[in-house]
């Protein structure tokens, strides 16, 4: 089993995440209007974002290999502050992961296909780096 792990989820790199993503709900920058809605006092991580760290241990895990196909069900939220924890079993060159946020409450599942064949050069696929 793989695992990637952030230790506090910064709110501040949220609003930068959601400036990418072109998503303005405020619940992510504001935690007034987070809490307004029922997720307490503490800005909630925009989905992609949550994605990004299974992806970020699938391609750590697999140096080199590219992401071919990605099925992902969002099952919960991940707040600031909170301690996430990507985790992977692998079948060949398919990863089954989850995150959790502290104590292993399941937020995300994927499974993630990667492939090692293009070559780097090729310019097509999403080769390995940190998201």
């Amino acid at each position: 089993m793989s695992a990637w792990k952030l230790d506090a989820v910064p709110a501040e790199v949220m609003a930068l995440w959601c400036e990418a993503l072109g998503d303005d709900n405020a619940i992510h920058v504001d935690p007034a209007a987070a809490e307004a809605l029922g997720f307490g006092p503490r800005t909630v991580n925009p989905g992609p974002t949550n994605l990004a760290y299974l992806l970020n241990m699938a391609m750590e895990t697999r140096p080199g290999a590219e992401i071919r196909s990605v099925e992902a069900a969002l099952l919960g939220n991940v707040l600031a502050g909170d301690a996430v924890v990507a985790r992977g079993t692998w079948h060949d060159d398919t990863c089954d992961a989850e995150l959790a946020v502290a104590p292993d409450q399941t937020v995300l599942k994927a499974r993630i296909e990667m492939s090692h064949g293009r070559e780097p050069d090729d310019g097509e696929g999403l080769r390995s780096q940190r998201l």
